[in-house]
């Protein structure tokens, strides 16, 4: 078939059209992706979320609004896994990112958080000298997070977790601590994991479905089955508002009638 210049100048100008918009696509700017990723994340649709802020990481792989939240979502993604071997790789993952997002950026409050959140759920995952090891970590990054950030409800909420299980690790377990160098962490109180926890509710109320679900395991922990009773029974009375909202309301739930 003979090819004529007119069809060779077409076909160049088709060809040229073509790849300059799938290079736009790729090269979408930042602040766009990270505007539609925002959307996704509060609208608490994390998977779709966590795309779009990967998407943000091709384009600038140093985006610190990219960065902290991909940590965060892997955190939350992995807690709701069935399998511990899928719970840890997604744990894995938010400690990556975290730990980028520290080196990068110290001084910002929500490094310190997510670094601490990654440690945390990895150390629920882990034999007692890595978890003794973790607990001095998230206990120093939480406490950051918080002075860094005083009215941001899930460092407060964090922080109280973390009292919560340190002030009730089990006789055993304190002894096991004892013969390791570091020993579990000093200054542990139930009294300040509920203050912290509810401090968390009153900066956040729209999260109190999730805040209260581990205030009542936090009673549960420290032996005050009543008031996890009686947590339990607001929570079920709130409406989900969204897919995780249900899958949090099914485990309150669960602890209310093995509590009951």
């Amino acid at each position: 078939m003979k090819i004529t210049f007119r069809h060779f100048i077409t076909c160049f100008l088709m060809f040229s059209a073509a790849a300059t918009s799938i290079q736009a696509q790729q090269s979408a700017h930042p602040d766009s992706l990270l505007q539609k990723a925002h959307s996704y994340f509060n609208q608490s649709l994390e998977q779709q979320a966590l795309a779009a802020y990967l998407d943000v990481l091709k384009a600038d792989g140093d985006n610190f609004e990219a960065l902290w939240h991909t940590s965060l979502i892997y955190a939350r993604v992995g807690y709701r896994y069935d399998s511990e071997q899928e719970m840890m790789e997604n744990y894995q993952k938010a400690l990556t990112y975290a730990e980028k997002t520290l080196e990068l950026y110290p001084d910002e409050g929500y490094a310190h958080f997510v670094y601490a959140v990654a440690n945390g759920r990895i150390s629920d995952l882990s034999d007692s000298q890595t978890r003794i090891k973790k607990s001095h970590v998230v206990k120093k990054h939480a406490q950051k997070a918080v002075e860094l950030l005083p009215n941001y409800a899930p460092a407060w909420h964090l922080l109280g977790l973390w009292h919560s299980k340190i002030a009730n690790v089990g006789s055993a377990r304190q002894f096991a601590a004892g013969l390791f160098s570091d020993g579990l962490p000093e200054g542990a109180s139930n009294q300040k994991a509920v203050e912290y926890m509810q401090k968390a509710i009153r900066l956040q109320p729209e999260q109190t479905l999730r805040y209260k679900l581990d205030l009542a395991r936090h009673y549960e922990r420290a032996g005050e089955n009543n008031k996890a009773i009686q947590t339990l029974k607001e929570i079920v009375q709130i409406a989900p508002k969204n897919d995780i909202d249900k899958w949090n309301l099914e485990r309150a739930r669960d602890l209310l009638k093995k509590l009951s």
